[in-house]
């Protein structure tokens, strides 16, 4: 763990913060790319992209303090605090989806391709930023034996729950799993033709690979909802099952939309 870059007096230069700020610069480099490539107009992206990562971060932050708040009793001002990590996936993903098909349809955006457009950077910027975690020690995974496990040092938040023992390093396997799909969907990009199905295969495969990831990761006793036959079962889990059927039900009308508007046109 290699929470802190530098320190000049009150300055901190945290290692969460720069991998968020690198996985923004490289996204939406990516994202102007891709945006020259499919014809859609460069300043609406480039507010779009601000607008979804403004939201994002209100909306990761807003769930995790909202899951964690015997955490900042007394200290309200640390809720402010990104830099320290404590941002949660899917809060981040419904508030910045929200306010960006918001934007879209103000800007005369296309959703559908303008959400292809985005996706590339959303899976390149989920891996980067997930390593962000993994400097920072939080999301981080449960004790193993494997070669590759981590011991993390005293003061860390892994070893506060488990004390110095190897832990999984559940951050990287998500960034692994992350790069791995942003190199799917540029193999997919030119296959898939019907406007958003790009966006719904990444985001059905995203949460196909994030399930079975999520058994190596630590969550506190609050986060397990049931019991299920293949283990306990965390709110986490749900809400990617969900976005799981969503995804694969909107590939599938959006693929039939656009069969339907090819052969209406012909």
């Amino acid at each position: 763990m290699f929470p802190e870059i530098l320190q000049l007096g009150p300055f901190h230069l945290r290692s969460f913060g720069v991998m968020l700020a690198l996985a923004f610069l490289v996204g939406t480099w990516i994202a102007l790319g891709e945006a020259r490539r499919r014809g859609i107009d460069e300043s609406k992206l480039m507010n779009l992209v601000l607008v979804i990562l403004v939201f994002s971060i209100l909306g990761a932050r807003g769930m995790y303090v909202g899951t964690h708040l015997a955490e900042f009793g007394g200290r309200p001002l640390d809720a402010i605090a990104l830099w320290e990590g404590g941002l949660t996936l899917y809060g981040g993903f419904a508030l910045g989806t929200i306010a960006g098909f918001a934007y879209m349809r103000k800007a005369g955006l296309p959703l559908g391709v303008t959400a292809d457009v985005l996706t590339p950077s959303v899976a390149l910027g989920v891996g980067i930023a997930r390593i962000g975690c993994f400097l920072n020690g939080c999301c981080f995974g449960l004790p193993g034996n494997a070669p590759w496990c981590v011991r993390f040092p005293a003061g860390s938040p892994p070893a506060a729950v488990f004390g110095d023992v190897p832990i999984q390093p559940s951050q990287l396997y998500n960034a692994l799993a992350a790069f791995l799909l942003f190199g799917l969907v540029l193999w997919l990009r030119p296959k898939l033709k019907a406007p958003g199905q790009l966006w719904w295969a990444f985001l059905a495969l995203f949460m196909l690979v994030r399930i079975p990831i999520d058994a190596t990761r630590y969550y506190e006793p609050s986060a397990y909802v049931l019991n299920s036959p293949f283990g306990p079962v965390t709110d986490s889990n749900v809400i990617g099952a969900g976005i799981f059927v969503i995804s694969v039900a909107m590939f599938l009308l959006s693929g039939r939309a656009a069969r339907r508007t090819a052969s209406s046109v012909a």
